[in-house]
């Protein structure tokens, strides 16, 4: 079996920054020679250039360590939790340095995603992008709790813009289910989706192409409805 991974990312409407959101898939091949994929949804906090510098190298980093990590190491869920949190909380730092040397404000991102053998499914968040499982028409599953703070509109949890004793990612374990579409988005594209309207289309993709052309409409009806944000989604599946 093989995954199916198809991403679009459209910037805000009203063109007042560059976009902040990111996204990244790396496969790997592990020293048993099984295959681990990693895919990654990042949202930069700031309309800014530290907004974008953050998701980006983020994004790039963690591919990075994944590309390094897996080379050597089979999936090992406690291992891999411990080990890529410990890489997010050196992103926070190197966030950290990058805003106190140019800039004077906190240059941060959520970010979300999976690592998967295409048996298990380990679910990373920090922030308020979402992972959802459409599972069937009448099922779809969000897999991730936004990080919320106390007044339920702040996130409470990024990376970047903490002390590095205060990142606290949040992960989980599931099985991987082949015939399932996993939807990794920022807050601009999930926040207007109907997913069970859409759900159909989305199992009539036979191709990346195809998948990526629907993102491309779904965005184009979000901004249509009135969203300003910038629209990201990364959509897997098994194949």
């Amino acid at each position: 079996m093989s995954i199916l991974f198809s991403g679009y990312s459209q910037q805000c409407s009203n063109k007042n920054h560059s976009n902040q959101d990111k996204f990244g898939v790396i496969r790997v091949k592990t020293p048993n020679d099984s295959e681990i994929t990693m895919a990654i949804v990042s949202d930069g906090i700031s309309s800014g250039f530290e907004g974008k510098y953050a998701s980006y190298n983020t994004i790039l980093w963690s591919l990075e360590w994944a590309s390094i990590y897996f080379s050597k190491h089979d999936f090992e869920p406690e291992g891999i939790a411990d080990e890529f949190e410990a890489h997010l909380i050196s992103c926070n730092h190197r966030l950290n340095q990058f805003s106190d040397e140019h800039s004077d404000r906190d240059t941060c991102c959520t970010i979300c995603g999976i690592i998967t053998n295409e048996q298990q499914l380990m679910v990373f968040n920090a922030g308020d992008s979402r992972l959802y499982e459409l599972i069937s028409e009448k099922e779809i599953r969000l897999m991730t709790v936004d990080d919320r703070a106390e007044d339920g509109h702040s996130i409470a949890m990024h990376i970047g813009g903490k002390e590095d004793n205060e990142i606290d990612i949040t992960f989980s374990l599931d099985d991987f289910h082949p015939n399932s579409q996993y939807v990794i988005c920022s807050d601009g594209f999930y926040r207007r989706v109907d997913f069970s309207a859409c759900y159909s289309h989305f199992v009539t993709c036979q191709s990346r192409s195809d998948t990526i052309n629907l993102l491309k409409r779904i965005s184009q009806s979000l901004v249509l409805s009135g969203e300003t944000d910038d629209i990201t989604a990364l959509v897997l599946t098994g194949k």
